[in-house]
């Protein structure tokens, strides 16, 4: 059997459902302007739903530099070890900058030569880094052998070792105890001096065969 079906008849402006918007209830302005002004506004309402959210905004900072500020950093670090400071001089060059300070580094090698007779002379360049300083100064710790520069800074005390024939032994002040050992110093034409009113002021350690204990003593 044939069912009809009964036509609806077309919505009308108070049949739309409450809380759905519909498009179609902003028609667009009759003038051309209008128009395009409103085509402009329905795209910009259609992205806005398709854009995705924003970012979550970025977490507080972590590093000490930042949260800290460059002078209490430098504070810090100078309750460091020399070697932890150098590693942070790897960290970044914000960091660099704070770790390879004059005023930290000053301080460092004021601990390294604490106690030290010699010092380098290249680390007391002027116009040089104390940083520089500090690595060349640990650098000449480990050399082996002794330069002209090290014999020519300093005053060499010595005296004769137990092997050395009994004329010298007797010339010693060190064997006879009757006063300090005697002193040598080395000049870079070659020559040595001696201390005023040294008997042997004209014995040269470089011309005595015998066996001799020299001592650096300033």
């Amino acid at each position: 059997m044939a069912q009809t079906r009964d036509r609806m008849p077309p919505a009308k402006d108070g049949d739309a459902s409450p809380g759905v918007v519909d498009e179609r209830d902003d028609p667009p302005p009759p003038s051309e302007e209008g128009a395009v002004n409103w085509k402009r506004k329905r795209k910009r309402k259609r992205e806005g739903r398709d854009r995705p959210p924003p970012p979550p905004p970025p977490p507080p900072s972590c590093d000490p530099l930042e949260v800290f500020g460059a002078d209490l950093m430098a504070m810090i670090l100078n309750n460091l070890d020399a070697r932890s400071v150098a590693l942070s001089l790897l960290v970044s060059r914000a960091w660099h900058r704070v770790a390879s300070s004059d005023r930290l580094w000053s301080l460092k090698c004021e601990e390294l030569w604490s106690g030290k007779v010699h010092i380098p002379r290249i680390s007391q360049v002027h116009g040089l880094s104390k940083l520089a300083s500090y690595s060349l100064s640990v650098m000449d710790g480990k050399r082996t052998r002794i330069t002209k520069y090290d014999l020519c800074d300093h005053a060499w005390e010595f005296h004769f070792s137990k092997a050395a024939p009994e004329y010298w032994q007797n010339l010693d002040p060190y064997w006879k105890g009757t006063g300090p050992p005697m002193r040598r110093y080395f000049h870079l034409d070659g020559s040595q001096t001696a201390d005023p009113g040294d008997r042997e002021a004209g014995l040269e350690l470089g011309n005595v065969e015998q066996c001799l204990l020299l001592f650096q003593c300033a």
